[in-house]
């Protein structure tokens, strides 16, 4: 599909030039009438293509463009204002340890960025959790399609060898004939406040149910497990990952 992405946009470019230059010449050749039918003819599969793209877009057939995906995954305004927020509590924070602020100044402020904080974290569920939705049920119609593409091919496969079932290997004590070993469960994603034991992501600094901090004045959270540990060890004790680092 990507493949045909170039042709595409140069048949987007080229198909009105073509349409009008031969507009131009059958006007100079046979006169007025037939450059008004021309630029209608053009005119009218220039809208069947454009319907047809948004039939194929509807449906799902068609792959989405760089512009479409960026576009998508470009910061929403709720997103870079939660950002804005949750810098000025780091900021706040940070001069409050240094005495740039008093306790009053720095218990007013962070009060009022934790509540907007909230409130734009809530904000923000509440708008994608529909779009999670439509995702999740698109990711099960894609997935169970690729399934079926699958065992159509293995199907056919099996009927080109005669239905001859493929013997299995016989398992021996040889290191090269054992199983794998099993994988490691993977680590939670999902890190709890103290607070109120509301699910936060790991990159969360405060809870988006009661705006708390995630982590005491002497911790760090780790990046990629829900652990919290002091600050004066240097790496995670939990997966080892160091602090800052990725695992």
């Amino acid at each position: 599909m990507n493949d045909r992405l170039p042709p595409l946009r140069l048949a987007r470019w080229a198909a009105p030039l073509i349409t009008l230059t031969v507009a131009i010449v059958l006007g100079t050749l046979y006169g007025v009438q037939l450059v008004v039918l021309t630029l209608a003819g053009g005119a009218l599969i220039l809208i069947i293509t454009l319907l047809w793209n948004s039939v194929q877009a509807l449906t799902g057939e068609s792959e989405l463009s760089f512009e479409e995906a960026f576009s998508m995954g470009a910061r929403s305004a709720e997103e870079e204002q939660k950002r804005a927020v949750l810098r000025a509590l780091k900021d706040l924070d940070y001069e409050r340890s240094v005495g740039k602020i008093s306790e009053e100044d720095y218990h007013e402020y962070a009060a009022r960025y934790r509540a907007e904080a909230k409130r734009l974290i809530r904000n923000l569920d509440e708008n994608l959790a529909e779009a999670r939705k439509q995702v999740e049920v698109e990711l099960e119609r894609r997935v169970a399609k690729l399934k079926a593409v699958d065992e159509s091919e293995g199907e056919t496969e099996e009927e080109a060898s005669g239905g001859e079932p493929v013997p299995a290997v016989e398992a021996t004590s040889s290191p090269e004939n054992s199983p794998p070993p099993a994988p490691k469960p993977a680590l939670a994603r999902l890190r709890p406040c103290a607070a109120c034991e509301t699910k936060n992501e790991l990159d969360a600094r405060f809870c988006k149910s009661c705006g708390a901090p995630m982590a005491d004045p002497d911790q760090r959270l780790c990046g990629s497990c829900p652990a919290r540990y002091p600050e004066t060890v240097a790496e995670c004790p939990d997966c080892g990952t160091p602090f800052g680092g990725k695992p």
